[in-house]
């Protein structure tokens, strides 16, 4: 008898084990290399604009998606789309849009400047 308790637990643990790799969430299945481990995490600007303090915050995640968040005093707003790395830029997509932007790291990675390549516009973030 336990001999063949011993040989069923044997045959159910081999057929687990052989089904653990099937169920990996693609967070997992998505590998970043050493330079896109630097994007993640929160990153934030704070600048003025016609006297209002405008908040931008860019969460970089390791599925490749992003949130950037544009805040004033007075109102908030989100969006989500996806990132990679490509030929040393970074590509951003949002509702149909891709923007390239160089960029470079600096401050032992704290901050990122991203350079829109379209219009040249400077965007410099703080890791928070």
């Amino acid at each position: 008898m336990n001999k063949k308790l011993l040989i069923s637990l044997l045959a159910v643990l081999l057929v687990v084990i052989s089904l653990c790799g099937c169920f990996q969430s693609d967070e997992q299945s998505i590998k970043l290399n050493s330079e896109e481990k630097r994007f993640l995490g929160t990153w934030a600007n704070t600048s003025q604009h016609q006297g209002n303090t405008i908040t931008l915050t860019y969460v970089f995640l390791p599925d490749k998606t992003y949130e950037v968040t544009a805040e004033t005093e007075i109102d908030s707003v989100s969006y989500n789309g996806t990132w990679k790395t490509k030929d040393n830029q970074l590509v951003i997509a949002i509702e149909g849009r891709t923007q390239t932007g160089n960029y470079q790291f600096l401050n032992n990675d704290q901050t990122l400047i991203i350079s829109d390549t379209n219009n040249g516009n400077n965007t410099v973030l703080i890791k928070q």
